[in-house]
């Protein structure tokens, strides 16, 4: 049995543990209380519908106008802040190795139903990554075993383990350096480090479409802008929104991404046709500073 297997064990033997004791009663431990009693029926039909509704939660994040093509090619798009003013690689904050709460930083791309999730690790040369130091990156926020989206997909740094992850075995000694990329829909776990080959620890929700997190590809300009002008085409393409020959859907026969369906992203630049992708980040903006 793999280490991680006896982990996800253990900590499903506590929750069991835990709700036993929850229907005790404090005095002798052996009649249930019926308040309690009451809580854990209606926590286990709350699990049970959720259980259910996860069986078809791709169709609540997959747009149903799918297949109407809207673009022909990538949009190559400026990243900027809520106001419409360009985003610089400066202001961009780092996470590191003692980072225990981080922004969110969220911009739609290659259309506006489809959120990334753009970091930047401090001391890390990330593969695919830009800035001077090459260690900024954004990576889909729609996670490749189900497609759930953000904020059930979410960066969390160094010294913040989400529950969800607790309960599968990660705790201080065993959570990765620089964090995750975690799902709370079913534990799928990404490695920002490692650019377009970043799926960790083999899931651990074992599907088919279980591959890392499509990479966007930016670029810099003088001024150190970032714009977003494609998806790497290393890794697996964004879930849901594929181009898939003799019916398969992730693999070396995907050969391009669909750009069918949604919305595209507003205009920023008419003349040279440059698009807009906005950062929302939970630092609500403007942005604090430089970062260097």
């Amino acid at each position: 049995m793999s280490e991680n297997l006896k982990n996800q064990v253990k900590a499903f033997y506590s929750i069991i543990l835990f709700f036993r004791d929850l229907i005790m009663t404090d005095k002798d431990n052996e009649v249930p209380n019926q308040e309690k009693r009451k809580f854990l029926k209606l926590l286990g039909l709350s699990i049970g519908a959720l259980s259910l509704g996860s069986l078809s939660a791709e169709r609540f994040f997959v747009p149903t106008t799918r297949n109407k093509p809207v673009m022909s090619s990538y949009p190559k798009a400026i990243l900027t802040d809520t106001s419409g003013t360009p985003i610089t690689v400066s202001q961009i904050p780092y996470a590191n190795t003692d980072t225990s709460s981080y922004p969110i930083m969220v911009f739609n791309y290659p259309l506006q139903d489809e959120p990334n999730i753009l970091v930047r690790l401090r001391g890390i040369k990330i593969p695919g990554g830009v800035g001077p130091n090459g260690d900024i990156t954004a990576y889909s926020g729609i996670c490749q075993h189900l497609g759930c989206v953000v904020p059930l997909v979410s960066y969390n740094p160094a010294k913040n383990i989400p529950f969800e992850a607790q309960l599968i075995g990660y705790n201080s000694s065993n959570w990765p350096t620089y964090g995750l990329l975690y799902c709370k829909c079913h534990g799928s776990q990404y490695d920002p480090t490692r650019g377009p080959h970043n799926l960790y620890n083999s899931g651990p929700a074992p599907s088919p479409a279980n591959h890392s997190l499509p990479q966007v590809l930016l670029e810099t300009d003088s001024e150190g802008h970032i714009y977003a002008v494609g998806m790497n085409p290393v890794n697996a393409v964004i879930r849901g929104h594929l181009w898939q020959p003799n019916g398969e859907t992730y693999g070396s026969e995907v050969e391009e991404e669909d750009l069918s369906g949604g919305t595209p992203l507003p205009l920023y630049d008419v003349t040279n046709n440059i698009y807009r992708a906005t950062i929302v980040s939970s630092s609500n903006g403007p942005w604090p500073g430089n970062y260097y």
